[in-house]
């Protein structure tokens, strides 16, 4: 009997063991449900920001994004990124002490590779530091005045809440769990109305986009309020409010003051940037107080704004014609017939920008051999005035036999022949400077060990940074800006560092001119034997035009590519292949011969 009954028995047992860890399961699985389900909702206050600059609409009515590093919107983008150590929280952006988004300095700020594609100073990546106010470069060479922002969620923390990825070209992803709304508000956050601050929507959909910050109504107070509300109480609590400021209410309190129409000028000779004026020389420029510049020898001047790209521009005098001039890597326009003013003629220029507004502005053409046309007080030759004149806003190096002169203060002169001294000796006497040396707005590049110095009599004290040998992708790379000589007479190149991403970005001082140590970065020749070898990379493009637009093919590193020509564009140069397009000839991308 007790054999027949003990399969039966073990089989009950196995079926109450198995049942009892479906209970406990059960029990454990609803336990977890329910405390998931009744989970703290997140504080929105612990919430981490980024900001993405933003400029106006484009054609379609979308804002226009920062996009300098690639096509699209990367983490590079940001200023500061969502996920980065410079994110902040509304306790970084109080009543009291805003977050600053603006400058009272703006600037150009651009990527990781130039207009033609190539990396600028290796392949470092750094973070956009744009404000509003700031003009950023494009990845496909257009520029944005920065006058908004997105508003970015730290994707470590969204993750952790609502399984949102923080993909940052998805410019909706934060609209789906919050509303946004923002104000101008004075110190004491009352509203002050201002119809042009706005949280960009399109039809039904909003994005967490803010425009028009850069119309701030009330300078003195200088205050934008964003106020940010959970969609679901039930993941995110608490409203957040976050206050920004152009400048920051703690700097002292000054009376408003009109909004200036422009953030600046720039001024191109046919070889690239010579200089620039700002809005306040502008204000400033009449017709018996213009702005002295130099005729330059070849009749030819371009006119940029800087913060209204699609302006036009026209003279009073019908000696000069007005091209835009889309062979420029600058958005100005080229005036021609300098040449056939007399020295010391005044023109109008008239600024016409793309809201309809104009702005007048004065230049005084003087003869070449006397730097801005001025003169010293008293003496009205060669049409100058009788009260004197100042230094000129800008000016544009001219050349006489083989020679470019340029005094220390970078003002430059009619040179005679290569080696000439100056007719008086002084501390501002100016330099000759020999053909074979990189004209001022050309790029050289360190090849060997080099320093960078506070004055051109290089002494270890006065030393700003050292550059070590590096291979030929990395070199360090200068934009000549002047010239000046040592206490023993050797010519030293003024420049400044334009190795982005780096400690030593922007610093300015003097570097030799010793061509074992120092050369221009573009070829100047065609190779031996016509063939180039691509080094970069990440490659280089190839385009239809030498302006390097209109882009064709690309060519990955260790390409063989055969060359007929040597073309020069601007201070730089390019190499036409037998296909007839045109690639870089910069020698950090690409090396003469096969290799």
């Amino acid at each position: 009997m007790e054999t027949t009954h003990r399969p039966r028995t073990n089989k009950l047992v196995r079926w109450l063991l198995l049942s009892l860890v479906a209970i406990v399961s059960t029990i454990t699985l609803s336990l977890g449900i329910s405390s998931k389900a009744h989970a703290a909702p997140y504080d929105l206050n612990n919430m981490r920001w980024g900001l993405l600059p933003a400029g106006g609409l484009d054609k379609s009515g979308f804002p226009i994004f920062s996009n300098f590093d690639t096509a699209t919107i990367s983490s590079t983008d940001w200023s500061p990124d969502p996920d980065g150590d410079q994110s902040f929280t509304s306790k970084d952006a109080t009543l009291q002490k805003p977050y600053v988004v603006g400058t009272d300095t703006p600037k150009t700020v651009i990527g990781n590779y130039d207009k033609e594609g190539n990396p600028i100073g290796g392949d470092t990546k750094h973070q956009s530091d744009a404000k509003i106010g700031d003009t950023v470069l494009q990845q496909d060479g257009s520029t944005m005045t920065v006058t908004g922002f997105r508003i970015g969620a730290n994707a470590t923390e969204m993750g952790s809440v609502t399984g949102y990825g923080g993909w940052y070209d998805n410019l909706r992803a934060e609209s789906a769990f919050f509303d946004f709304q923002v104000q101008e508000v004075d110190r004491n956050d009352k509203v002050i109305p201002n119809d042009k601050l706005t949280v960009f929507k399109r039809g039904n959909f909003q994005w967490s986009t803010i425009l028009g910050v850069d119309e701030i109504t009330d300078r003195k107070n200088n205050l934008v309020k964003v106020t940010i509300t959970p969609l679901n109480s039930s993941i995110f609590a608490n409203p957040q409010t976050l206050y920004f400021s152009l400048t920051g209410v703690q700097a002292p309190v000054v009376e408003p003051k009109a909004k200036e129409s422009n953030i600046g000028y720039a001024l191109y000779g046919t070889g690239g940037k010579i200089g620039g004026f700002t809005s306040k020389d502008v204000a400033t420029s009449t017709e018996k107080t213009p702005i002295l510049l130099e005729t330059p020898n070849d009749g030819n001047l371009y006119l940029e704004d800087l913060s209204n790209p699609g302006a036009t521009w026209k003279a009073d005098n019908p000696k000069l014609t007005l091209v835009k001039d889309s062979n420029q890597d600058q958005l100005g326009y080229r005036v021609s017939g300098l040449k056939s003013l007399a020295p010391g003629t005044i023109v109008k220029f008239t600024d016409t920008k793309i809201d309809g507004t104009t702005e007048d502005v004065y230049f005084k053409f003087g003869n070449p051999t006397v730097p801005g046309g001025g003169t010293t007080s008293g003496n009205t030759a060669n049409g100058g005035n009788a009260t004197g004149s100042t230094t000129p806003a800008a000016s544009i190096t001219t050349t006489t036999g083989g020679s470019s002169v340029v005094n220390q203060q970078g003002t430059t002169t009619t040179g005679t022949s290569q080696g000439s001294t100056p007719a008086t000796s002084t501390s501002n006497a100016p330099i000759a400077v020999p053909k074979d040396v990189a004209v001022k707005g050309q790029v050289v590049y360190g090849l060997k060990k080099l320093g960078l110095y506070k004055n051109p009599t290089f002494t270890s004290s006065k030393r700003i940074a050292w550059y070590p040998k590096q291979k030929r992708i990395n070199r360090p790379m200068f934009v000549v800006t002047g010239y000046a000589r040592s206490a023993n007479g050797t010519l030293r190149y003024k420049v400044r560092d334009v190795n982005h991403g780096t400690k030593t970005a922007g610093k300015t001082g003097y570097i030799t001119t010793n061509k074992k140590v120092a050369l221009p970065v573009y070829y100047a020749s065609l190779p031996k034997n016509n063939k180039i070898t691509v080094i970069a990379k990440k490659g280089v493009n190839a385009y239809k035009a030498k302006n390097l637009t209109g882009k064709l093919k690309h060519y990955k590193t260790g390409t063989h590519l055969t060359v007929k020509k040597l073309v020069k564009h601007n201070l730089t140069t390019r190499y036409q292949l037998t296909n007839g397009l045109f690639v870089t000839a910069n020698k950090k991308l690409i090396i003469a011969g096969n290799y």
